[in-house]
């Protein structure tokens, strides 16, 4: 692959062309993933669709893919539907750019070392056990329908308020926060894919805000993300009257500061830090659990599997962050999920001067979309890729796979810097809540995904609870009966 300026006169990467431009681009403000993947089946692993004002450019290999996010990755910055995102996140980790990116996550990175980890796990673990014992689950009757999707959704959230903020999000203010995000990311999505908010922001005297509250769909945006923000500041208002800073990601940033400079965190970085996490840092490991239930259910012989594996290394205790190392299986099954329903399924990047991937010219200015969900699809690295297979993640079947064939937490500099909290929840939730429940899907229910700023199951995930009543592990082996003997 060559660097940027190298070769101009290469051709533009092949797409469609007049009528079928226009038609792909009016599918985009319906439906903004399947068109792409239609278009990267038909063209090829680099495709480009132009319209009058901006190339669009469509990576569904890993390959190239691996160019645009850590090979030439400096010549990338940022896509334009971030800046829908910075006016609900501010300037953090996940949009800013530049010297404020590198000293934020110089100040940030430390906090999700291991040894913060084991903390953060605790704080997971309490709030399934406490779930598992009260709302939705306990009386329950058996088989009654619940949508596993809003109460995975509920316990993350609760989760992320612990582990990240020391505070308890689940009750009311989970009624609050729970439909004020999803106003947030459903209606943040959609105005992102409607030329006319991006047209009107340009006009002279607006800009993105303004333009967004000339519609009533924008003014419930900027409702829902007003309720967002007061949870934020309320929490932080909360702490900064406590003398003891505490060991959960607030008091971590409250007491953080730059090796290099010396500098702390100013309150609004840290709003805008808290406010990516509780965004991003629920609602990927909501959905990825979503998704593993689904595709359990629908792989019996897989999930009898992680039956058997939890029920033998974890038997009626709560588990923690070492007992990882013995459940293969479960993370084996979760990573699974996010292969075939991907949280993050895509990612988007700009291109600041003109580049060249796979001998096809990169115009700069191109807005150039990674599809994840498609380079989790590669035929020639994941054999019957739409076939759910945990056994492809277990430690010696992942040998001499591409590096970055798998990336459900992006990659380069700007991978999401919680992956490994992620990943580990995940893990353990899966485990925990396996080894008092089954979730089975309602005969025929036909599940759609719901391309957002996450992939989640578009009306829900209605699915069938069935408590379980495992066999008890013995510690030891029992002493025997004399008198029978």
């Amino acid at each position: 692959m060559k660097r940027s300026g190298e070769h101009p006169a290469r051709p533009l990467p092949p797409g469609p062309k007049g009528l079928d431009a226009a038609r792909f681009l009016a599918r985009t403000t319906r439906d903004f993933k399947q068109p792409m993947m239609d278009m990267a089946l038909e063209y090829g692993e680099v495709a480009h669709v132009r319209n009058r004002r901006r190339d669009f450019v469509v990576v569904s290999g890993h390959e190239a893919a691996r160019h645009v996010l850590i090979g030439n990755q400096d010549n990338y910055r940022k896509g334009l539907e971030y800046e829908l995102l910075r006016i609900v996140l501010g300037e953090g980790l996940l949009t800013s750019e530049g010297e404020l990116w590198r000293k934020q996550r110089r100040l940030v990175q430390p906090m999700f070392a291991k040894r913060y980890l084991k903390n953060f796990t605790a704080h997971m673990t309490r709030a399934t056990a406490e779930a598992l014992d009260g709302e939705p689950f306990a009386g329950l009757p058996e088989g009654e329908v619940l949508d596993i999707s809003e109460v995975m959704m509920a316990l993350t959230l609760d989760i992320v308020g612990r582990a990240l903020f020391g505070a308890d999000l689940s009750g009311a203010t989970a009624r609050k926060v729970g439909p004020a995000m999803n106003d947030v990311l459903g209606l943040g999505t959609r105005m992102t894919r409607r030329l006319p908010t991006f047209v009107l922001a340009n006009l002279p005297g607006m800009n993105l805000e303004k333009a967004i509250s000339v519609n009533p769909e924008g003014r419930r945006f900027q409702r829902a993300l007003a309720d967002l923000k007061e949870v934020i500041d309320d929490l932080l208002e909360e702490r900064s009257r406590q003398s003891d800073t505490g060991d959960d990601l607030v008091g971590l940033m409250l007491s953080a500061r730059d090796e290099e400079t010396g500098e702390t965190m100013s309150r609004e970085q840290i709003g805008d830090e808290l406010m990516t996490f509780m965004l991003a840092g629920h609602e990927t490991t909501s959905n990825a659990l979503a998704w593993t239930w689904r595709h359990l259910s629908l792989n019996p012989g897989a999930r009898d599997r992680l039956f058997e594996e939890v029920d033998t290394a974890l038997g009626d205790r709560i588990p923690d962050m070492d007992d990882m190392e013995e459940m293969p299986w479960t993370r084996a099954c979760v990573e699974e999920a996010m292969r075939i329903d991907s949280p993050v399924w895509t990612v988007g990047r700009q291109a600041l001067e003109d580049d060249e991937i796979l001998g096809y010219r990169i115009p700069k200015g191109a807005s150039v979309m990674v599809l994840i969900s498609m380079i989790h699809r590669d035929p020639r690295i994941w054999p019957n890729p739409e076939g759910y297979d945990p056994t492809r993640f277990l430690p010696e079947n992942a040998k001499g796979r591409p590096r970055h064939a798998y990336m459900p937490f992006g990659a380069g500099r700007r991978v999401c810097l919680g992956s490994t909290f992620a990943t580990v929840e995940a893990t353990l939730l899966a485990a925990m809540i396996s080894r008092r429940l089954r979730f089975d899907l309602p005969r025929g229910a036909e599940v759609e995904a719901e391309a957002v700023i996450t992939l989640r199951p578009k009306n829900g995930l209605p699915m069938h609870v069935f408590h379980r009543q495992p066999d008890p592990v013995p510690d030891e082996a029992p002493e025997p009966d004399l008198a029978a003997v």
